[in-house]
């Protein structure tokens, strides 16, 4: 029977004499058998992307295959698959052993398919997994026989794909930070700082600054260098922008001039911006550390040697000002003793 038969099968057979022959009965030389035509077929589906586990705004590609063993021919079956929330997902669609389908679409599976005996349709659909996605996704597709067509074996209508959900690859970045030079005004100092991954994933050069260090008001600011990614000042403050890859570092040299009237200890840190979870975003930050100090977040510090205190001018109050005059009077009056022995006699 054609797999595409329905309604129902009629089929007659026949017998007639010979010449010369009289059949007394010919209302009994044909017979007929008349079936109605039951649709039937087993219908299947199937899902997986490969792997057990996914990350967090990753992604995964899954396999969707629906398939018809027969005997009957499935017109106008349904494939369906409502992907999760933390999933973003487009499909494509081809057929094969005759099967049809919807060549492509984006979002959930609702295509209605063709699938002859021995025929099926293959999805394929790509999808983008959410950065805050965790525990687990499971993710069902099914395939449902058209209305007149028994399934026979309903228990394959349905597959399941499940994968665990591995946090995103986030950055974690630390810095420690040297100074070097003679430490007297006027002189050069030179910061050295050292900006090093240690996450599993790699800082990229997301929105805003991945470092900023701000010069203590006993510096004058010469000049700013880093090995990698892009270095400026402005209004006091050295910016850093770049990336890092995991494992990976970058020194940033910044070079200022101690003022002429500086004194004393002059201290600051440099901050740190990176991305923890890897969603593109600096999230999270740290300060740099003296590694000299052995103290983790310890400000870099020196202290600016042969500075000469201003030697501070002096004051008189209402005595003084009057011992002052007296003194002047003295002098005065001694001068003028000392012109008269000089002068000859009349």
């Amino acid at each position: 029977i054609s797999a595409a038969a329905a309604g129902s099968i009629s089929n007659t057979a026949t017998v007639a004499a010979p010449g010369g022959v009289t059949d007394p009965n010919p209302g009994n030389n044909s017979a007929t058998d008349t079936d109605t035509l039951g649709a039937s077929a087993d219908l299947s589906i199937t899902k997986t992307d490969g792997v057990t586990s996914v990350t967090a705004g990753g992604s995964t590609t899954y396999t969707i295959t629906a398939s018809n063993a027969g005997p009957s021919n499935a017109t106008g079956a349904t494939v369906a698959d409502t992907f999760p929330a933390s999933e973003t997902c487009t499909w494509t669609c081809v057929g094969a052993g005759g099967g049809t389908c919807t060549a492509s679409g984006s979002g959930n599976i609702n295509d209605t398919v063709n699938l002859p005996a021995g025929g099926s349709t293959t999805y394929t659909a790509s999808c983008t997994i959410s950065a805050a996605a965790s525990g687990t996704i499971a993710n069902t597709a099914t395939v449902a026989a058209p209305a007149g067509l028994t399934d026979s074996n309903p228990g394959n209508n349905t597959a399941t794909d499940s994968d665990t959900v591995n946090a995103a690859p986030g950055a974690n970045v630390s810095g420690t930070k040297t100074v070097s030079g003679s430490f007297t005004p006027g002189s050069a100092v030179t910061y050295t700082i050292v900006l090093s991954n240690s996450g599993t994933g790699a800082q990229a050069d997301n929105p805003g600054d991945e470092f900023t260090d701000t010069l203590p008001a006993a510096l004058t600011f010469s000049s700013v260098a880093a090995t990698s990614g892009s270095a400026s000042f402005s209004a006091g403050v050295v910016h850093w922008n770049g990336s890092i890859p995991a494992g990976g570092n970058v020194t940033i040299t910044i070079v200022a001039t101690i003022n002429m009237n500086a004194s004393g200890v002059v201290s600051n840190q440099g901050t740190i911006s990176y991305d923890s979870n890897g969603d593109g975003t600096n999230d999270a930050t740290t300060v740099t550390s003296d590694p000299n100090q052995q103290v983790a977040g310890s400000p870099t510090s020196f202290t600016v040697l042969g500075a000469v205190a201003a030697a501070p001018t002096p004051t008189l109050g209402p005595i003084g000002f009057v011992w002052l005059g007296l003194g002047f009077v003295l002098l005065a009056a001694l001068g003028m003793r000392a012109r008269r022995r000089r002068l000859p006699r009349r």
